[in-house]
């Protein structure tokens, strides 16, 4: 989920048309032109290229900048040419990092220039497929398109530019420019997994952008009602990612951190663990481990990835309004701690600055990290760390102590910090099974729901390869679920279970702000 600033801050061009409706799929390799195989052969081919680039508007401190509006080159994206009158397909290519195209194609044609909002390579080597879609159009995917024009018979050249739309004091035009710029940043983020992971395989990837995508307490993504910018996994649909764009209220396809922090958690998910609940969470908050881990980090991926050092939204009337984060530094109130998604994130960025990314990497996609009992949490995170990358622990050591983190055990072994909340620590409880309950208190202390202390963790070994019941007492509605390597799927209050170390997480779902606190459970495991 993005960060949402709910607290105080302190040329000579084609002209081209934003279509959303020229379906999805298709797409060409790595780079370079040419004809794939199905396109005709073309005799007496006549030379096409061009230039496909878009307008940046910058952010660099909260609002967006029109009056700073760049043209950018765009990479890697779908090019294809089509038959002006049957819209038959003549040539397909990718543009290169300087946005540039070069095909071959029939002389004495009437012909159209497209370029998709498409990332598409199949190697050899890394791979991925990545679009940008109008969720408000059934899914229809974005691109830009020339004007016809003819081929003629000696080489020629057809740049296009997406256009912002910006009339000056409100969006006038289309806004062609939106899609590309988030695939713009989309691209640079799996470029910069590509400079220490050249062969990496990203996952199918959708993006949803519309000029009608608004904050809303009700959500139907087919009506721009998406409440947030978020990424979700969802199984048959795969990874997704929707991106806000209501003008005069919340507009993110500049906001290149936010896309970015969006596209950590998609990181996340293809190549590494987030055991995240999700849910509203601020800056200001005390957060459960694993929440301020997932939002910390992608705080901080939108630093790494962009090679900055603040994060920024921009919202409000004209885009003139937002804020930003500090990304070095952590709660500007204090109260600093593995429970703060601040804390997190200035650990993260920091260490990246002193060690690189590739350790960081190596430890997130790593076994031990990925693998282990404890839930995700900048605990589990440094005792990984700091055994795949030893010579960098002193660092991450003292980054943590500055964020008043004592422990890099990952089960917090030793940690003194509770924020606010006693029964937080320790961190896990113990639990033996059989027939004699374990106690485990939550508390509402810092909020509920994903708040610090609403969940209690308890280390359990599963001694043999069996179905096990799982009892939560004294709850209004008892709610768990076990963890090892990311959470285990579960029959009612039945989970089954090899034989090794798991972790159980308890809460009362019924616990609000007014019920009585701390409320302690009994935990049985049989």
């Amino acid at each position: 989920m993005s960060q949402k600033f709910s607290f105080a801050f302190g040329a000579a061009c084609i002209a081209a048309a934003l279509l959303a409706g020229c379906g999805g799929g298709g797409g060409g390799g790595g780079g370079g032109g040419g004809f794939p195989i199905g396109l005709p052969i073309v005799l007496n081919p006549v030379a096409l290229s061009g230039k496909a680039t878009y307008d940046s508007v910058p952010n660099n401190n909260g609002p967006l900048l029109y009056a700073s509006t760049t043209a950018k080159p765009v990479r890697g994206a779908t090019v294809e040419v089509l038959d002006a009158n049957t819209s038959a397909q003549l040539a397909l290519t990718t543009t290169d990092d300087g946005g540039n195209y070069a095909v071959s194609v029939p002389a004495n044609t009437n012909i159209t220039v497209r370029v998709r909002a498409q990332l598409t390579r199949t190697g050899p080597g890394a791979t991925w497929d990545v679009t940008v879609r109008d969720n408000t159009r059934s899914d229809a995917l974005y691109s830009m398109q020339s004007a016809s024009f003819s081929s003629g018979s000696v080489a020629l050249t057809r740049d296009l530019r997406a256009d912002s739309g910006w009339g000056g004091s409100g969006y006038s035009g289309t806004r062609v420019a939106a899609p590309f710029a988030v695939l713009d940043t989309i691209y640079t983020s799996m470029q910069k997994v590509l400079s220490v992971a050249p062969a990496s395989a990203f996952p199918v990837l959708k993006v949803f952008w519309s000029a009608d995508n608004a904050p809303s307490t009700s959500i139907n993504l087919a009506t721009g009602q998406i409440g947030t910018t978020f990424f979700f996994n969802n199984g048959s649909s795969g990874r997704q990612i929707y991106v806000l764009g209501k003008e005069n209220v919340d507009t993110d396809e500049f906001d290149a951190p936010v896309i970015a922090h969006e596209w950590g958690h998609y990181y996340q998910s293809a190549f590494s663990r987030d055991d995240s609940m999700g849910g509203e969470h601020d800056g200001t908050d005390r957060l459960d481990r694993r929440l301020a881990f997932s939002e910390g980090w992608g705080n901080a991926w939108s630093g790494i990835a962009l090679n900055r050092s603040n994060y920024v939204d921009s919202t409000g009337a004209q885009q003139g309004d937002g804020g930003r984060l500090d990304l070095s530094a952590g709660p500007p109130t204090g109260n600093p701690g593995w429970f703060r998604e601040l804390s997190v994130q200035a650990i993260l960025w920091n260490l990246n600055r002193q060690a690189g990314f590739k350790p960081i990497h190596d430890t997130l996609t790593g076994f031990q990290f990925r693998s282990g009992a404890p839930v995700t949490s900048i605990h589990a995170f440094a005792a990984a760390f700091n055994a795949t990358s030893p010579g960098n622990a002193s660092a991450l050591n003292s980054l943590l102590a500055g964020q008043g983190i004592t422990s890099s055990d990952a089960f917090g072994t030793g940690e003194s910090n509770d924020g606010g909340v006693p029964r937080a620590l320790p961190m896990y409880g113990a639990l033996t099974v059989g027939p004699a309950p374990s106690s485990a208190c939550v508390s509402n202390a810092a909020g509920t729901g994903n708040k610090h202390g609403s969940i209690a963790y308890l280390r359990f070994t599963a001694p043999a390869n069996r179905d096990y019941q799982v009892t939560v007492g004294g709850a209004t509605l008892p709610d768990f679920d076990v963890f090892r390597g990311g959470e285990i799927a579960r029959s009612g209050n039945r989970v089954s279970l090899s034989a090794g170390e798991y972790v159980l997480a308890v809460r009362d779902a019924a616990m609000t702000s007014s019920s009585a606190s701390p409320l302690c459970l009994s935990v049985l495991v049989q």
